[in-house]
This record gives C-alpha cells, structure tokens and sequence, in this order.
C-alpha cells in the first residue's frame, strides 16, 4: 500500500508528520443504490466494473463476493482496471476449501489489491498489507454509518475524526448510491485528505 504524501504544512503533531491517508469505497460496484441509472443500459454487466473503476478509485469487496469467484474471474477483475484501481477484500478468517484462498485472490490481483480488510465486533476493522501471507497491520476499516451518507455536513466532520484517528483509514459506503459515492470523494479533496 502506498504510504501518504507528507502534508506541506507541518501538522499539529510536529513538523514532518505525514497528512492522514483515506479511501473511500463502496461496498461492491454491482451495489450502488442507483446502479441502473448509473450503468447505461447497453453496456454488458461484465463491463460494470471497468466503468465503475474510471468513475472511483477503490471498491470494498465482502469475503462472500470474491470468494464466489473463479481464479480467472479474479484476474479478469485486475485486468478490467486501470493502475491506480486498488481492490480492498475482506479477510475471510479461514480460507473456504472449495473458494481461491487468500494467497491465490492475492496472486490473481497482484499491486491491485491495496489490503485485507479483518473486522471486529467490537470496534474499527484491521487493514492488513496485501502481500501473500502477510498479517502486519497497515492501518483501519470503518463502516459509514447510512445516515451520514446523505448528510454531507455531519460526514464531513465524521470523515474527520475517522482520518485523525489513524495514518491510513478505509471507509466503506454501504448501500450508496452513485451520487452519494461521487460527494464524498469530492469532501475528501475538499478536506485535503490524501488517498491511501
């Protein structure tokens, strides 16, 4: 995962400290509220992601989702994406014997793969590096809560304090539509929070 720019005005922390690294993805490209609008109507539903992925940086994948996925379908996704695209997979805990293991998803997607995503019951998900095998924490995961998705005043600061909290942050929308995914990358430029 690629580390954050440092911030040209030293933070409050000291000088030289690097500015806070957010991404901010959905929870599935084929999940967006307003996905029938969004996607024109003549393009081929494998052709979503690809599209999906000039409009956003990142998408948040459940365990459930790739793991229902053949080791060629994982390839096709990297292929389907430019460069920068970073795909965030939830860790299954164990690998399921008949799904790709976790080392085979990170195989098939390569420098794609920006992290694991390991959650908790009782607090903000772990990032963990995406090299094969690797269990080194790489920052955190939050889930939006769904009524700050529409609430741009009160997610800005709740985007805030998520930043603050950690060098690198991943925050998943769930249930969002197009629209709302679009905003909230604007307010993270807005707000100067560099890309994890």
């Amino acid at each position: 995962m690629p580390a954050a720019e440092p911030d040209s005005a030293p933070s409050p922390e000291g000088a030289g400290a690097a500015a806070p690294a957010v991404t901010i993805a959905a929870a599935g490209w084929w999940a967006l509220t307003d996905a029938d609008a969004y996607y024109p109507d003549d393009l081929p539903e494998d052709w979503r992601l690809g599209y999906f992925a000039n409009d956003h940086p990142a998408v948040y994948v459940p365990a459930v989702a790739w793991q229902s996925q053949s080791i060629e379908s994982l390839r096709a996704w990297r292929d389907d994406v430019h460069q920068g695209f970073r795909f965030f997979l939830e860790h299954p805990g164990a690998d399921h014997p008949a799904a790709p293991t976790t080392r085979q998803a990170a195989a098939a997607l390569g420098e794609r793969l920006g992290a694991w995503v390991r959650w908790t019951t009782d607090a903000p998900g772990t990032l963990l590096c995406p090299t094969p095998g690797a269990s080194a924490p790489c920052g955190r995961a939050v889930t939006c809560p769904r009524a700050l998705a529409a609430d741009l005043r009160a997610g800005a600061r709740w985007l805030r304090e998520q930043a603050d909290a950690a060098p690198a942050t991943l925050v998943v929308l769930s249930g969002c539509s197009s629209v709302q995914l679009a905003h909230w990358h604007q307010m993270q430029q807005l707000l100067g929070l560099a890309e994890v």
